[in-house]
C-alpha cells in the first residue's frame, strides 16, 4: 500500500512528542516484520497518536488485514467482533491489553503493543482482502465493509487529484482515522509524500489552533459538526498563512454552514471542497469545485475523476431527464468488495462489481451537478402520507433558527429531538401545521445535547434508547 522508502528523510508523521520521517516510519515497521505469522486478521483500536497510526501502516505494508475500530469501544463490543471474527492479533493500547488480559505482546511501539490472540481460524483471508472498516453509522456492530488495496489506491489517487495535494503539504487529524473519512486523510497524504500532524486535540481547544499555527498546516477537514464548531469560533480570525483549502463531508451541511463556509473561502481566499462519499465507496464518491461554491452550495458536485453517477428510478429505469428524482447509483474502481458479519465473509470476492446503490434520493441540474434530496429509508409514514425525515429537519431548522433538529421514528409516529430554546407546545403546533398531521403523532424531547459517534455524525442508536427512556 504505501512505499515509504521513496520519500526517505521527508516528514512524514510527527505528534506524541516524535517526529519521524518516512525513513523513520519505514525501519518502525520494519522491526514488526518478524513477528507475524504469515497472512493475518489484526483488531486495531485506533487513535490520532503516532504508534496507532505505526501499526496501521505496518499492517498495510505487510499485507495484513486490519479491523479498524474506535480504541474506546465497550469490551463487550470487543468481544463480540472477537468472536465474530476471529482475528490472530489485536494491537491496541497497553493499558487497555491490561484491563482485557489478551496475552503477553509479540512487539511494541511506545505504548501500543501487538498482542497474538490464541484461537487461530481455519478460514483463509480473501486474497483481494486489505481492510475492514465500520459502516460511518456504526455503533459497536460487527457489520463492516471489506475493502481491497485497489479500492483505497484508486480512491486515493482520485482525491490526491482533485484537492491537489502535494509532497509539501502538511495535514492535521481532525477525525478518528478508523472513520473513512479520517482515513482518507491519512492515506492520500502518505501517498502524497506529505506530513501529518497527529493530535487528538479538537478546534475547541487554543492548543489546536498553535498547533496548526506553528506547523503551518496546509489544510482543514471536517463533517457538519466540526464545522458548526469551527463557526462557532469564529476560526477564520487565527493566523494561518500556510492554510491552502478546505474541505467537508460526512453529511450534508446547514444552509447557514453552506453560506458560512462560501464567505470565509471568499473572505480568507482558502478554496472550499463540500464532499460526498460513503464508507461503501472506500471515502469520495463526488466533490463540488470551490468554483461553484456561491452558486451551487446545495448541490455534491460531480463524480470524482474515475467514477460516474447514474440516477436509477422505482422502476429500475435510468432517469436521463434533468430534476428527475431517484436513487444515486455510483460507479467506480473505488466501489469495495461487500459486507462482513462473520469470519466466514472473509473469504468472499468482490461481490458489488464497481456498481454502489447509495440508498440516497437524487436528482441533478441542467449542468449535471448532484443533488440529494434525501435518504430513501429515511421516511416514515404519517396517516398514510409519506414524509422525508431530512425535509422536516430543514423545515425546523428555518422555522426555529437557534436550534438543533434531529428527527426519526415510525409509521404514525413522529419523534424530534432538539437542542436549544424553543417551547415543545409551539414546535408541536408548528409541525402539525405543516404537515397536516394530528398532534398526537408528534413526540418532542429537549437534550442537552444531541448525542454523536466519535466521527461527529448523530448516534441515532443512544438517541433512541434516551427517548424511550421514562
Amino acid at each position: 500500500m504505501f512505499d515509504l522508502i521513496q520519500y526517505g528523510g521527508k516528514p512524514c508523521l510527527e505528534g506524541n512528542s516524535r517526529a519521524l520521517s518516512y525513513l523513520d516510519v519505514h525501519q518502525a515497521v520494519e522491526l514488526m516484520r518478524p513477528s507475524f505469522d504469515g497472512r493475518s486478521l489484526i483488531l486495531c483500536l485506533c487513535e490520532n497518536s503516532v504508534p496507532a497510526l505505526i501499526g496501521y501502516i505496518g499492517f498495510m505494508v505487510h499485507g495484513q488485514v486490519p479491523i479498524l475500530i474506535d480504541a474506546g469501544q465497550h469490551s463487550a463490543a470487543l468481544q463480540r467482533i472477537v468472536e465474530d471474527y476471529g482475528p490472530d492479533y489485536v494491537w491496541l493500547p497497553e493499558s487497555r491489553n491490561a484491563d482485557l488480559s489478551l496475552g503477553e505482546p509479540v512487539h511494541r511501539f511506545d505504548h501500543y503493543v501487538l498482542v497474538r490472540l490464541p484461537s487461530r481460524q481455519s478460514i483463509a483471508l480473501h486474497s483481494d482482502l486489505q481492510l475492514l472498516l465500520t459502516t460511518s453509522g456504526s455503533t459497536g456492530s460487527s457489520k463492516f465493509v471489506r475493502l481491497s488495496c485497489s479500492n483505497l489506491k484508486a480512491n486515493a489517487a482520485s482525491i490526491i487529484e482533485f484537492l491537489g495535494i502535494r509532497p509539501d503539504d502538511v495535514a492535521v487529524t481532525t477525525m478518528p482515522f478508523n472513520y473513512s473519512f479520517g482515513l482518507s486523510i491519512v492515506n492520500t497524504h502518505l501517498l502524497a509524500g506529505a506530513a501529518i500532524q497527529v493530535t487528538e486535540l479538537t478546534p475547541l481547544n487554543r492548543e489546536f489552533w498553535t498547533l496548526v499555527e506553528s506547523k503551518r498546516v496546509t489544510s482543514l477537514s471536517g463533517v457538519p459538526y466540526t464545522w458548526d464548531m469551527l463557526r462557532r469560533i469564529k476560526f477564520e480570525r487565527f493566523q494561518l498563512d500556510a492554510l491552502r483549502y478546505l474541505s467537508q463531508a460526512g453529511g450534508r451541511m446547514t444552509d447557514e454552514g453552506r453560506a458560512y463556509l462560501a464567505r470565509v473561502s471568499q473572505e480568507r481566499g482558502w478554496p472550499c471542497f463540500l464532499m460526498y462519499g460513503q464508507t461503501e465507496a472506500t471515502a469520495r464518491m463526488s466533490y463540488l469545485p470551490p468554483a461553484w461554491l456561491a452558486q451551487k452550495s446545495a448541490s455534491i458536485g460531480r463524480a470524482i475523476p474515475g467514477g460516474h453517477f447514474e440516477i436509477v428510478s422505482e422502476l429500475g429505469q435510468v432517469c436521463a431527464a434533468a430534476y428527475e428524482k431517484g436513487e444515486l447509483v455510483y460507479y467506480g474502481s473505488n466501489v469495495t468488495l461487500g459486507y462482513a458479519t462473520t469470519r466466514a465473509d472473509l473469504a468472499k470476492g468482490d461481490e458489488w462489481n464497481g456498481r454502489l446503490p447509495t440508498g440516497d434520493l437524487a436528482y441533478r441540474d441542467e449542468d449535471d451537478c448532484y443533488y440529494i434530496a434525501g435518504r430513501l429509508k429515511r421516511f416514515v409514514k404519517l396517516f398514510g402520507n409519506r414524509v422525508s425525515l431530512d425535509e422536516i429537519e430543514v423545515l425546523l431548522c428555518a422555522g426555529f433558527k437557534e436550534a438543533e433538529f434531529i428527527c426519526f421514528g415510525q409509521d404514525d409516529s413522529l419523534r424530534i429531538s432538539f437542542v436549544g430554546n424553543v417551547n415543545e407546545s409551539e414546535l408541536v403546533t408548528f409541525v402539525s401545521r405543516k404537515l397536516s398531521i394530528h398532534r398526537s403523532a408528534i413526540r418532542c424531547t429537549l437534550l442537552s445535547e444531541i448525542p454523536r459517534l466519535s466521527n461527529g455524525k448523530v448516534n441515532y442508536v443512544a438517541l433512541e434508547q434516551h427517548i424511550e427512556q421514562p
